[in-house]
């Protein structure tokens, strides 16, 4: 009799159960800033054009609305002011420079974007960010006023109501001043550039051009309190880089009694301006726009969306799509911002930073996928990107963005993510959406939410990679691996996996590269019915992975012997049960449980 030494692997039971649906009620708002409203304990995401939606639980949206006011001759406010009359007279009329009260210019936002002509200012309220000031008791929106040629300028109004009527009080910072061939209204002495740098008789000639390269878009406000209450602004797109500059939180304008130097202020290498600030990302006309600045955890991370915003799939225009979420940090609030690799988000030369031919610089969060739970094609994210993020009351920290679909053309909505900090502390998104689940950022470094015999299972495995032809509409799409209870990793990748006791964290060496990340129980998207073990992890190159398991797997804990006489043998399992059915890729079947027979 022929004997043969078999290793039995007996399946592990799958942590994929049925749940109560979900309630998600979408929304679509483009850049949407997220901010809490603690009195009525609701979420706010504010966008472009005047979109604003609420929720209290980051899953169910509803649209809402806000207003401009202006003020009146008896110092109250005047609601429902029109587009067109709400930006043209400062309600701030003297602010505080080295202890001294000045004259604040009256700075008329919309006659500044509108001095080419055939302007329309309803399309052009870009990207507002709100934010409670807590010295002036007011809720302050920060807002882009978009000019067709650089001709730009963020401005502040503030309000009593989170929804207003928000008065417009003056401008931050503009762009787009005396270039060549400009109307005479874009004069530096409309705007408050004396204020902030002295009195000048001619405007210095580097401000005169390059506005395509070296300074920066008046765009894209993100404002932010650092851990000692100090306020500051991060705004701009594409041209010369994302900057920062130090706010007064008395006033919630510029801080006049900041100044900067001028440091390669001649070259398109500047990289500190005395009025625009300090450039902390981008630059040279590459991509990068929708920065926005959280501080989780000991460190302030940066984000910024590289590529176009649109859906892609245009072969003839290399620009159309490719918006993608990189991701920097820094232990202050104005940098040096730098990844993972230690390479500095601010560049010193031209960078191509989206497409099939993008540098790697930045950590890649995620980017476009399909195929992903139960998606379809159609479902398919991409183009993600100009998002905001919260370290929410309730502990936990979101990830909000817009987002296009694979196809839908350039119809978008509101999606949101819960991120986690790994063992070296960058910044993970969870592979779904969020739809409730109780993990907060302290669970993650305290407790195992998720054991050894759960994680070990079959997977979908889906690698974020840099490089996405958006020419293409080109997705991340997942492969089939196993997490065996061995730590070992197989199928269509090979690898190790182990998880830290007593902790969440998960490493995983796959194809030799080694990722850091978190391990979680999950509702599968777009199901909202199915749940399942999921990681998120990072490598230090910046490439993300996710994984979610799909089922139960062989996996091995025994060696047992049979007998058979022939090829065709019979099999028993440690139970003494007699293994009689063939199933697929040649796992037996017996009772329910699946086992692999091998011969030693």
């Amino acid at each position: 009799m022929k004997k043969v030494f078999l290793i039995l692997i007996i399946a592990m039971m799958t942590a994929i159960t049925t749940v109560s649906a979900y309630k998600l009620n979408r929304v679509s708002v483009h850049d949407p800033s997220v901010v809490w409203e603690p009195s009525s304990k609701y979420y706010y995401i504010f966008g472009s054009h005047l979109a604003c939606a609420r929720t209290k639980d980051m899953m169910s949206w509803s649209s809402t609305r806000w207003s401009w006011g202006q003020m009146n001759g008896t110092g109250g406010v005047t609601a429902n002011v029109s587009n067109a009359n709400a930006f043209t007279s400062c309600a701030t009329k003297t602010v505080t420079k080295q202890g001294e009260q000045v004259t604040f210019p009256d700075f008329n936002a919309l006659d500044w974007s509108a001095a080419y002509g055939n302007y329309d200012i309803s399309g052009n309220m870009w990207a507002p960010d709100v934010i409670y000031n807590e010295k002036m008791k007011k809720w302050c929106m920060y807002m882009s006023i978009n000019g067709p040629k650089w001709n730009s300028s963020i401005i502040l109004l503030t309000a009593d109501n989170i929804t207003g009527p928000y008065v417009y009080q003056g401008p931050v910072i503009i762009s787009g001043f005396n270039i060549s061939g400009a109307p005479a209204s874009l004069s530096y002495k409309n705007t408050d550039m004396e204020l902030a740098i002295g009195s000048m008789t001619t405007i210095p000639s580097r401000y005169t051009s390059y506005w395509g390269r070296r300074w920066p878009h008046c765009i894209d406000p993100c404002v932010f309190y650092d851990k000692e209450g100090g306020l500051w602004m991060s705004y701009g797109s594409w041209s010369g880089g994302i900057w920062i500059l130090k706010l007064n939180e008395e006033n919630g304008l510029r801080d006049y009694d900041t100044t900067y130097l001028s440091v390669g202020g001649s070259t398109d290498g500047v990289t500190s301006d005395p009025y625009f600030g300090k450039k902390i990302a981008g630059g040279f006309y590459s991509s990068g726009e929708g920065s926005y600045i959280e501080y989780v955890g000991g460190y302030y991370y940066l984000f910024i969306s590289n590529g176009g915003l649109a859906a892609g799939g245009d072969t003839n225009d290399y620009n159309n799509g490719g918006y993608q979420m990189r991701v920097f940090r820094s232990m202050t609030p104005d940098g040096p911002y730098t990844d993972a690799m230690g390479r500095k988000a601010v560049l010193t030369a031209y960078e191509l930073n989206f497409g099939p031919n993008s540098s790697m610089r930045g950590i890649n969060i995620f980017g476009a996928y399909g195929y992903w739970g139960d998606m379809l094609s159609a479902d398919g994210e991409r183009s993600q990107g100009h998002n905001s993020v919260i370290s929410a009351p309730d502990g936990r920290t979101y990830l909000v963005y817009h987002s296009r679909f694979q196809n839908s053309g350039e119809w978008h909505q509101v999606r949101v993510h819960q991120l986690f900090q790994n063992e070296d502390g960058w910044l993970v998104a969870a592979p779904f959406e969020y739809t409730g689940e109780q993990v907060t950022d302290g669970d993650i470094t305290t407790r195992q939410i998720v054991n050894h015999e759960q994680v070990t299972g079959t997977y979908k495995l889906l690698t974020h990679r840099y490089g996405l032809d958006h020419r293409k509409k080109e997705l991340a799409t997942p492969i089939d691996v196993v997490l065996h209870n061995d730590g070992t990793i197989s199928g269509d990748a090979n690898g190790t996996w182990s998880l830290t006791d007593g902790k969440s964290y998960v490493t995983m060496s796959i194809g030799g590269v080694q990722y850091k990340g978190v391990v979680v129980e999950q509702t599968m998207e777009p199901s909202q019915t199915k749940q399942t073990v999921a990681f998120t992890a990072l490598a230090k190159s910046g490439v993300t992975v996710w994984g979610y398991r799909t089922g139960e797997d062989p996996t091995p804990v025994q060696t047992v012997k049979a007998e058979s006489k022939k090829e065709s043998m019979v099999f028993y399992d440690i139970m003494g049960r007699r293994v009689s059915k063939l199933g697929r890729s040649g796992i037996y079947i017996n009772q329910g449980r699946k086992v692999m027979m091998r011969k030693k």
